[in-house]
């Protein structure tokens, strides 16, 4: 059985510095990222759909906002929607459905179970210290647990995740939300996995974004990332160390945008000891290159490279 991954999709998200048109662009766009990933559920005979949390990011949530998913949820009968709720969004989503699709799956505040043949998912919108020692795998099935929370390094954790604790639970995928940049993490001969967000929001969710597909049908239950977003935001380094002159720094920039779709979200950073008469000019750059990608920054982080003997006889103020 293949098993769609996702979480934090974030919907109605906020966008700082984009444009009124952009925000509302970008808001559609994390609407077609959950449709997208619904049609390649289809595509890839996926039985189920796990959203581990934040599916939307505030707790104010429109009718019509809920309406959305649940049209695409309930245009897909052949598929159940496991949804956990996240810290976001909390009971928002859930309280504004007039009638709930018999197709959307929710989990409790304590362990709740959905069986699929030789497969069993567990999840809880909660978390709490005893959480694992509570949770009842069956060693004849292939179990998966949905949790949305972070990491926790010690045993016993109530705020988090301990995955010492996962490993000795008997789960044989751990499916995460909450984190929004994929990664694994061994939790015995299973892993624990955080799908990460299907869409880069802001600076601090750059590399790929995608979602994972699970599959059961394997002598181990195994997974594999699809890159899936749109837009790929992007730090990129320009190093003006070696640079002597205005058109060096150009020419660095234009290397390291070389090959950056246009339709990224792009901030190139000015780095390195820069001589003390050449000037980095960010601004200049934001003028050239903000018109050639969806959006574009330039930020000057360089240093001035100060050669302190040759002022050693200069009886200036330098």
């Amino acid at each position: 059985m293949r098993i769609i991954h996702t979480a934090d999709l974030h919907l109605e998200s906020s966008f700082i510095k984009l444009t009124p048109d952009q925000v509302k662009e970008r808001k559609l766009e994390l609407y077609s990222a959950f449709t997208g990933m619904v049609e390649e559920a289809v595509r890839l005979s996926a039985r189920l759909f796990i959203i581990a949390g934040d599916l939307f990011d505030t707790v104010r949530i429109t009718k019509r906002a809920a309406e959305r998913i649940t049209t695409v949820i309930e245009r897909h009968p052949e598929i159940d929607f496991l949804y956990l709720s996240g810290n976001h969004e909390g009971t928002a989503f859930l309280d504004k459905l007039t009638v709930k699709p018999k197709n959307l799956i929710t989990f409790g505040d304590d362990w709740t179970y959905f069986a699929y043949g030789d497969v069993t998912v567990a999840g809880r919108n909660t978390l709490g210290a005893n959480m694992f020692r509570e949770l009842k795998c069956d060693a004849d099935k292939r179990n998966i647990a949905v949790l949305h929370g972070p990491i926790k390094d010690y045993s016993g954790a109530s705020d988090g995740i301990s995955l010492t604790d996962a490993a000795a639970a008997g789960i044989d995928y751990l499916a995460l939300g909450h984190y929004h940049s994929y990664s694994v993490h061994d939790i015995g001969e299973a892993k624990a996995v955080y799908c990460g967000s299907p869409e880069g929001r802001g600076f601090d969710e750059t590399g790929e974004h995608g979602f994972v597909v699970i599959d059961t049908d394997t002598p181990k239950v195994s997974h594999r990332f699809i890159p899936f977003a749109k837009r790929r935001v992007r730090i990129l380094e320009a190093d003006l160390t070696n640079a002597t002159s205005r058109l060096d720094v150009e020419d660095t920039v234009v290397s390291v945008l070389s090959g950056v779709p246009s339709s990224d979200i792009v901030r190139v950073v000015l780095t390195g000891d820069r001589a003390p008469e050449l000037h980095a000019d960010a601004d200049a750059i934001n003028q050239r290159w903000r018109d050639r990608f969806y959006y574009f920054e330039a930020k000057d982080e360089t240093r001035v490279k100060i050669d302190p003997m040759s002022y050693a006889y200069d009886k200036s103020l330098k």
